[in-house]
């Protein structure tokens, strides 16, 4: 078979048997990153359905305590328009009945402290309780917690998307290592072979770095 060399029983062995035994171990290894990084992908793209899933439910709930705490604003006017009149008009016994039985405990400490700056004779006074600091709706800020929860998953779930292209682009590399070493015991001349399997090499090495610094799931 041309060149050659012998090994330590003194027995030739040729250029081609190498290359063969070589090619055989890249094959092994390729098969089992190409299979490990499908995996992964797979993994991260279940990563990434969940991290929506959860994202949209989010969303969905963050709207529905949204459309109530508008909701409750609302009513929150009218009542204190209403308060309002009677407060003006001296008729205690209705404002004592708004401020006891018709607001929310939220609204009503808003109005306790917004008659606390005597607005009747105070031109510095804020125009409405709805001003002070007090006045909060705690579906509003549920609400606002629901919404960055949902911010969260979403950037979970794109960095899942970008892990799951980064395994998928590694098992297509992997596969045409598997290409350049398969292709390789085809020829019979033995450079043609080294220089394929050389290539096959080189790329899975620079892809086995890479499969290194990848996050697993």
């Amino acid at each position: 078979m041309g060149e050659g060399i012998k090994d330590k029983k003194g027995r030739k062995v040729h250029h081609h048997d190498w290359i063969e035994i070589v090619a055989a171990v890249l094959l092994a290894l390729a098969t089992v990153a190409s299979a490990w990084s499908a995996y992964q992908s797979s993994r991260w793209h279940g990563v990434q359905a969940m991290a929506y899933a959860t994202s949209n439910a989010s969303r969905i709930h963050s709207s529905e305590a949204g459309d109530l705490a508008d909701q409750q604003i609302a009513v929150d006017a009218a009542l204190f328009s209403d308060y309002c009149y009677a407060y003006t008009e001296g008729e205690m016994r209705l404002v004592s009945f708004y401020e006891n039985r018709m607001f929310r405990p939220e609204m009503k400490a808003a109005v306790e402290a917004w008659k606390a700056t005597q607005p009747l004779i105070n031109p510095d006074a804020p125009a409405s309780p709805f001003e002070m600091k007090e006045y909060k709706s705690k579906n509003r800020q549920n609400a606002q917690s629901l919404e960055k929860t949902a911010q969260k998953y979403t950037a979970k779930a794109q960095g899942a998307i970008e892990h799951a292209d980064n395994y998928i682009l590694l098992t297509v590399l992997f596969a045409s290592v598997l290409f350049f070493a398969g292709i390789s015991t085809k020829f019979g001349t033995w450079r043609i072979r080294v220089v394929l399997l050389s290539l096959g090499g080189l790329v899975f090495t620079g892809s086995l770095v890479a499969l290194a610094f990848q996050p697993v799931h």
